[in-house]
């Protein structure tokens, strides 16, 4: 058997596309953590499926030993391309909500990591909220949102102006005050 009869038989049983959203995955988030770490989560949403059309346009150009044969084929390639995008964005969901071991990082750094979540780049999040957890906690000044403010400044860097970090520094602050008050009532 040659690779040829290979790529075949990948095409043959959809095995192709299963192999490119997986190759579409992993490239996905490495990018995600390093080139474009910076990037909006509305930015990213369309990787997948920019990478699974640049793979799929690749795979057949290969297989058919033939640039062409990707232009010749425009429709078919975007659709494949577009099937690898989105089997490869349900891969990463599933991933997510079944496989992944999220940091059990206590109810106070959920709540922070959840209010922050917008605002600080997604590998930054738990690092952020545990920072601010601990801040918070070690405070026994009463400037508790100074210090949860200078921390989402730094992780946040110029995106944000100040007036919202102040804002979003002072709800952190407010909503653990209420859920702290709202746990020792209830006990």
């Amino acid at each position: 058997m040659d690779v040829f009869e290979v790529f075949d038989a990948l095409t043959l049983y959809g095995a192709d596309i299963a192999a490119l959203s997986v190759l579409t995955c992993a490239v996905v988030q490495i990018l995600k953590r390093t080139l474009l770490k910076k990037c909006q989560k509305k930015v990213l949403t369309f990787l997948p499926y920019i990478l699974g059309f640049i793979f799929c346009a690749a795979f057949a150009a290969v297989s058919e030993l033939n640039v062409n044969f990707i232009f010749e084929h425009l429709p078919e390639t975007g659709e494949r391309g577009f099937m690898v995008g989105s089997l490869s964005t349900l891969l990463y969901v599933w991933y997510e909500q079944f496989i992944r071991q999220k940091n059990d990082c206590g109810k106070t750094e959920g709540v922070i990591a959840t209010l922050i979540e917008g605002y600080v780049p997604a590998d930054d999040v738990q690092k952020t909220a545990k920072s601010i957890a601990e801040a918070i906690s070690r405070d026994v000044t009463g400037d508790g949102a100074k210090k949860t403010q200078k921390i989402l400044s730094e992780a946040v860097g110029g995106e944000t102006g100040e007036r919202d970090i102040a804002m979003l520094a002072k709800l952190i602050i407010e909503t653990l005050a209420h859920i702290n008050a709202g746990g020792e009532s209830g006990a």
